[in-house]
């Protein structure tokens, strides 16, 4: 992009129009730092990113290898000048350091290169400056190189304890930085009303756990699921990791993705995109919404950054033609599932600048939204299929040819949303104490009908294929279930 052909205008449909969400300034901000240290630190393991509020001053801080001493101003002051590489890193367009801008009355870039001399160098953006120049005429002529002269300073050889604040902030956390020597801070200095209000939000940590690109939670690692968590999250030769995270810490709380065990439903499936994999979880005799369950609904990331929830996918899928239903009946039928979907193609299937959703430039982004629109329609064909079932066997139409149809169509939506052989288990009414003597008898008898249909099933995988008498068979299965 040509500097001398960008007006001042352009960063107010930056800051104004691109980051138009408070929350994106903790996406903007993590997602340098970790293109940072992915890409310059030797050991991923000793890096960490710092975030926290203080007298309404807000932080970033991490202990990579920040940017290079020579390019720092330039980083600064041009738009554009990201030297990121698009196949790897989000955050390619060289804007998102700006995205804290309209949150707060001045914005600061510290890029600590040697911390055990007390050196870095030092960007500040006046946001009230800019608040008052920015609609007048004789800024509109103004290059963006030209604006940021005007707007914003720059320090080559700065003292951090020349600042309080910023002197504040790194002895904070000194160890920290004296292991790595270098470090880089973003200090957003007395944050607006509005950046306070989402903060103070009750579901602002709860938030950043979804957004972030965290690990998840260690008892993930041991449940039945731990091979599918570790294939996302750890390192495999010459491929993608989806899931690749960072230790990040909110007011010296570290972040995990808010996924327990038992918000696993009954069965937890890998998923293949093509351009993207992951994973989703599901019951098996019903599709509905548990308000208990936070894990619910469709989550797509990029770099292990959430580009976008079922809110937004659904309604470019509409936009598109892909839905086969109503978006309000799919939007019911996908949050009562969970999925977690990582792009891992990121030449062909890429963010757009408001990094909510993907861009439709080719047949490749049109091949993955067909995609993600099959599994969103089987989801919904799903739903409907095992309410129809469980509906006519609670009227009890044992018997009917119907109920077989109804039956035998749920199930072949159940394999098709799981892509591997399931059972489809209809359990009884939860509400079992106000049912009459008839109908807890039956569902006493299909409870102990099911279970003893599993039992043989697995007994059935253990007996001797040659035997020859029938006649004690029974009474081995009794002692083989004893046991």
């Amino acid at each position: 992009m040509s500097d001398s052909n960008v007006g001042a205008g352009i960063l107010s449909i930056i800051t104004e129009s691109l980051y138009d969400n408070p929350i994106v300034v903790f996406r903007e901000y993590v997602q340098n730092s970790i293109d940072s240290i992915y890409r310059h630190s030797e050991d991923i393991n000793k890096c960490e990113i710092k975030i926290w509020n203080s007298d309404n001053n807000l932080f970033f801080l991490d202990n990579g290898r920040g940017i290079d001493k020579e390019r720092f101003k330039d980083e600064m002051i041009k738009i554009g000048a990201s030297s990121k590489k698009k196949q790897r890193n989000l955050g390619y367009k060289g804007i998102g350091r700006l995205s804290g801008v309209p949150y707060c009355k001045e914005l600061i870039f510290v890029n600590i290169y040697d911390y055990a001399n007390n050196k870095a160098q030092i960007y500040k953006i006046d946001g009230k400056l800019y608040e008052k120049i920015k609609n007048e005429e004789e800024s509109s002529s103004l290059s963006f190189t030209e604006l940021m002269g005007v707007i914003g300073t720059y320090k080559d050889c700065f003292r951090l304890k020349d600042n309080q604040d910023i002197s504040y902030a790194v002895q904070k956390y000194d160890e920290l930085l004296k292991a790595s020597n270098t470090g880089f801070l973003v200090f957003l200095h007395d944050t607006s009303k509005v950046l306070n209000n989402t903060i103070e939000n009750k579901d602002f940590f709860e938030d950043l756990r979804w957004l972030l690109p965290v690990d998840f939670d260690e008892d993930l690692y041991n449940s039945d699921q731990k091979e599918l968590f570790q294939e996302l999250t750890k390192e495999a030769r010459n491929e993608v990791i989806p899931a690749r995270s960072c230790r990040i810490f909110y007011n010296d709380e570290p972040i995990l993705r808010p996924i327990q065990k038992d918000m696993l439903r009954d069965y937890v499936c890998k998923c293949n995109f093509k351009y993207a994999v992951g994973f989703h979880t599901f019951k098996k005799d019903k599709i509905a919404i548990d308000k208990k369950n936070c894990f619910s609904g469709i989550k797509i990331y990029i770099d292990n950054m959430l580009l976008c929830d079922e809110n937004e996918l659904l309604q470019n899928l509409e936009h598109y033609g892909l839905l086969t239903h109503t978006l309000n009946g799919q939007l019911q039928s996908v949050k009562g599932i969970g999925a977690m979907i990582y792009i891992t193609d990121k030449v062909n299937i890429s963010a757009n600048a408001r990094r909510t959703f993907i861009e439709v430039t080719d047949n490749d982004s049109l091949e993955f939204l067909r995609m993600l629109a099959e599994f969103v329609n089987t989801i919904y064909d799903t739903r409907y299929a095992l309410s129809n079932y469980v509906s006519a066997k609670s009227k009890q139409q044992a018997g009917n040819e119907r109920l077989e149809q109804l039956r035998v169509n749920a199930l072949e939506n159940l394999k098709k949303l799981a892509k591997e052989d399931v059972e489809l288990i209809v359990e009884p009414d939860d509400d079992f104490s106000n049912k009459s003597v008839t109908e807890k008898k039956k569902i006493i008898k299909r409870k102990i009908s099911n279970q003893l249909n599993a039992n043989l099933k697995e007994y059935l995988k253990q007996v001797n294929t040659d035997i020859v008498s029938l006649e004690n068979v029974y009474q081995d299965f009794l002692r083989w279930i004893y046991k």
